[in-house]
């Protein structure tokens, strides 16, 4: 045999397993079982919740499922299958264990959307990929753009990512699978691309079966809840052991944010179906381990139905990188919101594992997972692999009697043991440790607050510091009146005076921003925070020179040094100094190895010379192939318009252009600004790319242009669009500039601004969401009735549901009760089978003291989760409960006595379950009135201990109901006592909203009046 002849024998031979160790990716459409989502609504968000502008709501939501096609991408190997769905969040759809065909990520069958996102849709199963400022990502149920890979190792990528528009943080996730591995990985890339701080939130939610053979594993010796308030882990205060998931059948659902250890791993395993599921990241960078359940309780069981057809109830385990999810309450402890700061990329990977069959899980490591569990003779340990590897097996009694096997591991083929005892076992080829005693991985870290720390602080620093929480959520308005507040006291706060100046910068009041650092600079002229706040106001009013001179100090610190030297960067290239400009984004790659931004930067202007640019753009590429600036520097190198189009997949691709051209401009590119706005015209639908067009190029017909693109509606935000809206108004009459000039100024938190530009236009517009957020916002500033103009935008547009509804709350909230129900009336004619409008319609019988009429809609009303669905259940029961009255006060107790019981039931058609804990006093009450009328001594005896006891002691809270204790220790005798919890009810009350059941209360206690 020849030698070429050997060679290409042993190219053959090498073949097949060279291909055997390929991953495959695919994309398919798939027809799924669908309950669709739909009824965007063009009322701009902030009349609700101005931190979610300018996305908008969906108010459409269906009982009736339909066949649609969705876009699905399958990774696989010869181990495990992984999921995607890039038209929904580019979430893991799900992810299963080929040999036992077992989801180790839960799956769920349908796309069965329902209201309960920050925007509405969403859906359950697999892991979302969760970013922005609380809560479901705002891309959770829209296209993301995405992208297949086949990587040269022979593993497999998907990667999906979306920006968070208020933030304009961006948001990558690399869905990797290799080739030989049973794990896959999410790496994650996220940065934020301005020079302000911005909310810092991530969570990565998956999700698993709900089993009572669950017994999950989170390293901890406490949780946080919401608030940040610590309880005990893993037993609570009763002796319950937590992570059972069988033994939570208790109260309602629960968030556990586990902490006390320093640990990598998490996750569950299934008892009896012998099978498992993990996480594993390093603590660094996912510190956040958080298990959710359901109620098991039909107030969790219903939402098996609302969410799946056949999969059945799902936790979720969620991979955070902070601590827990924090929403502020009364509770005060060591817990902030983070922040993002400027400028900053963070990327970080993890890894998602099935477990099989070692009967537990112990530890688990990046390549392995590990369990021992002790049996009535001895020990028992369970191992499985996720790579193929010889590992040795140590078995430690003590430090000094060691025993080891060596074992050769294939990924998930079980290697198990049993010996006597043990108190540490280590693998250490597969970073894989169990100790019995794991004091040593317990962290000092107070998680309690010393009650004398806060108010040991001036009230300028508490000021100062809630303020600056309240930024860190989005609450800019309420931010900026305790920084005020903060200076009125003391004028040279420094603290004070900066926060101020980066709330001037976020929103466009760069002369007071610039007057406030410079008096905090005359207090340190080297102060670098100061520094970067200034160059970044005098940056955003064309003042280079004073920029360069503030982010020159600023450079000087560590904290600010790469951000700096970035801004430094893109003043010499504006200045067309490009020696310069190279100069400084070296050094901010060298300080920041991850930013992106210093390398767009030297992508642009390496774009003429073929070697420097190509490799720049293949670093990008590496570090974000779906990246904005990756795609227009090759657009502006091949000009392939089509290329850059193809990349474009998400639900907004008018704000990927946008953010690309203003980018530009700022360095001085304003040409390449333009071509890209020119290119992408055609296909606009935010009227903001034609402005903007018609701004950098100084041509009045691009603002007539806006006018034609989606009705000329659009919902401007960045705080650099304010001069282009004030160009647009001086080339232009047309009402639609100062609308849209009002929204910029409403998303940027001056909404006192907004108002006299709408007063301005009196009737002019003809768009019913404008005379509803006129209306909205009149209000909120306690400026006019907003009755006229939601009168106006119902005249508008008589065929939206939405504007309609808007009316009848403002008629419900305003007590106008009469008018309400006529104006439910006339539209349910037209909209039937709405059962938000039901609602509304039976809530306004019951305030007009109808509750036959209430009862007759909610025997036939259908509800899913809504905004007005969250009190179906409430409106049910008063509606029986008021009936209950109106039959004790005619005598007929039997009658009354059946609608008291009515009143106790859960119809579940109503969207809502029965919790394990029910506050049925006012039932009661009724029942211990009709056994007094009716000489039912021992009957009422028993009512009126049962409220007694569901009362309690603390008579402050601000529930009506408990007046009705006071009220039974009255008929009791005990009249001193009753006067004396009487007053501390009422005084509970003097500010809690609480109409409906304050109404009854009073009703209930008028009874004897008539009997």
């Amino acid at each position: 045999m020849t030698m070429k002849s050997i060679f290409a024998a042993l190219l053959f031979a090498f073949a097949l397993p060279i291909a055997a160790q390929q991953a495959r990716i695919t994309e398919e459409i798939r027809s799924l079982k669908t309950y669709p989502f739909g009824d965007p609504n063009d009322i701009p968000i902030l009349v609700k919740d101005t931190r979610l502008y300018p996305y908008h709501t969906f108010e459409g939501y269906s009982h009736e499922s339909e066949m649609q096609n969705w876009k699905v991408v399958k990774l696989e190997n010869e181990f495990i299958e992984v999921y995607v769905l890039p038209e929904a969040g580019g979430k893991v759809w799900g992810a299963i264990e080929k040999a036992t065909g077992q989801e180790f990520i839960y799956r769920n069958e349908v796309m069965k959307f329902r209201n309960i996102a920050l925007r509405g849709p969403w859906t359950s199963g697999g892991i979302e990929f969760n970013f922005g400022v609380i809560g479901h990502t705002p891309s959770t149920a829209s296209a993301v753009n995405y992208k297949l890979i086949e990587n040269e190792d022979g593993s497999v990528s998907c990667w999906v990512g979306s920006t968070d528009l208020p933030s304009h943080a961006t948001w990558r996730v690399e869905i990797r699978l290799p080739a030989e591995t049973s794990y896959f990985e999410t790496n994650v890339t996220f940065s934020n691309p301005t020079s302000l701080e911005q909310p810092y939130y991530n969570w990565m939610t998956a999700a698993a079966f709900a089993q009572d053979d669950l017994v999950v594993s989170i390293p901890g010796t406490q949780y946080l809840k919401h608030s940040g308030e610590s309880k005990s882990w893993p037993y609570d205060d009763t002796g319950r052991f937590l992570p059972a998931y069988a033994n939570n059948n208790y109260e309602g659902h629960k968030s556990f944010h586990v902490v006390g250890e320093y640990d990598d791993f998490f996750g569950g395993y299934y008892k009896v179906d012998d099978y498992g599921f993990g996480h594993w990241a390093p603590f660094e960078d996912q510190p956040g381990q958080k298990l959710w359940l359901w109620a098991s309780s039909r107030e969790g069981e219903v939402w098996d139905d609302l969410l799946t057809d056949t999969d059945g109830q799902y936790v979720e385990y969620q991979a955070g990188r902070m601590l827990v999810q924090y929403s502020p309450g009364a509770h005060q402890n060591p817990i902030t919101k983070a922040a993002f700061p400027p400028l900053a990329t963070d990327r970080w990977s993890e890894r998602w594992f099935p477990v099989m069959g070692t009967g537990g899980l112990s530890d688990a490591s990046d390549e392995g997972a590990l369990h021992v569990s002790r049996t009535r003779t001895g020990m028992q340990i369970g191992l499985n692999s996720f790579v193929s590897k010889n590992v040795t097996v140590q078995i430690f009694s003590n430090e000094s009697d060691m025993q080891e096997e060596s074992v050769s591991m294939t990924p998930l083929v079980l290697w198990e043991s049993n010996i006597l005892d043990a108190n540490r076992i280590v693998i250490p080829e597969l970073d894989l440790e169990w100790r019995a005693d794991r004091s040593h991985l317990a962290l000092d870290r107070p998680f309690e607050l010393n009650p004398e720390a806060r108010p040991s602080l001036r009230q300028i620093e508490r000021d100062v510091f809630e303020g600056r929480e309240l930024m860190k959520a989005r609450y800019y308005r309420d931010a900026r009146g305790l920084f005020e507040s903060a200076l009125e006291a003391e004028k040279w706060n420094r603290d004070a005076l900066v926060e101020l100046a980066k709330l001037d910068l976020r929103q466009g009041l760069f002369a007071s921003g610039i007057e406030r650092i410079n008096r905090a600079r005359q207090l340190d002229a080297h102060d670098a925070e100061a520094n970067f706040v200034a160059g970044s106001l005098y940056q955003a009013t064309d003042a280079d020179l004073d920029a360069r001179d503030a982010f020159s100090w600023a450079a000087r610190s560590m904290e600010f040094r790469s951000a700096a030297y970035t801004r430094l960067a893109e003043l010499a290239m504006k200045a067309d100094r490009f020696d310069e400009a190279e100069l400084f984004a070296e050094r901010a790659l060298s300080y920041d190895t991850q930013s992106s931004h210093a390398t767009s930067l030297l992508a642009i202007m390496h774009r003429g010379s073929e070697g420097s640019g190509l490799v720049d753009r293949m670093r990008l590429n590496s570090q974000d192939p779906l990246g904005h600036y990756l795609h227009a520097e090759r657009f502006f190198v091949d000009h392939d318009w089509s290329a850059f189009k193809a990349i474009l997949r998400n639900e907004f691709p008018d704000q990927i252009v946008l953010d690309l051209a203003i980018r530009y401009a700022r360095i001085g590119r304003s040409s390449e600004a333009v071509s890209l706005l020119e290119n992408h015209l055609a296909d606009a639908t935010d009227p903001m790319v034609a402005l903007w067009l018609g701004y950098l190029t100084e041509d009045a017909k691009y603002v007539e242009q806006a006018t034609t693109i989606n009705n000329g509606i659009g919902k401007p935000y960045r705080v650099e669009s304010l001069p282009v809206l004030e160009w647009a108004r001086s080339h232009s009459s047309h009402w639609l500039m100062p609308y849209m000039q009002g929204l910029n100024l409403w998303a940027l938190a001056r909404q006192d601004e907004t108002l006299p530009l709408w007063v301005d236009l009196a009737n002019t517009p003809d768009h019913a969401a404008f005379y509803v957020a006129r209306a909205n916002l009149a209000s909120q500033l306690n400026q006019t009735d907003p009755k006229p103009d939601l009168l106006q935008a119902v005249a508008q547009d008589d065929a939206n549901r939405l504007t309609h509804v808007e009316l009848v709350r403002h008629f419900q909230s305003a007590g106008m009760w009469q008018q309400a129900m006529d104006w439910i009336k006339k539209i349910t004619q037209h909209w039937p089978d709405d059962f938000n409008l039901q609602l509304l319609q039976a809530k306004a019988h019951l305030f007009l003291l109808q509750p036959n009429e209430a009862i007759s809609i909610m025997e036939t009303t259908r509800v899913l989760p809504s905004e007005n669905g969250r009190e179906s259940h409430h409106l049910f029961e008063s509606a029986h409960l008021m009936r209950a009255i109106q039959l004790f006060a005619k005598n007929d107790f039997k009658s009354a006595r059946q609608h008291v019981s009515r009143s106790r039931e859960w119809p579940e058609r109503l969207g809502q379950g029965k919790p394990y804990d029910v506050d049925v006093r006012m039932a009661d009450y009724l029942d211990y009135r009709i056994a007094l009328a009716e000489g039912h001594n021992s009957d009422a005896e028993e009512a009126a201990e049962l409220i007694l006891i569901s009362t309690g002691t603390d008579f402050t809270s601000p529930n009506p109901l408990n007046l009705l204790a006071a009220d039974v220790m009255r008929r009791n005798g005990f009249r001193e006592e009753a006067d004396d919890l009487r007053t501390r009810a009422k005084y509970g009350l003097e500010n809690a909203n609480v109409g409906l059941t304050k109404m009854l209360v009073d009703q209930a206690k008028r009874m004897e009046a008539s009997n």
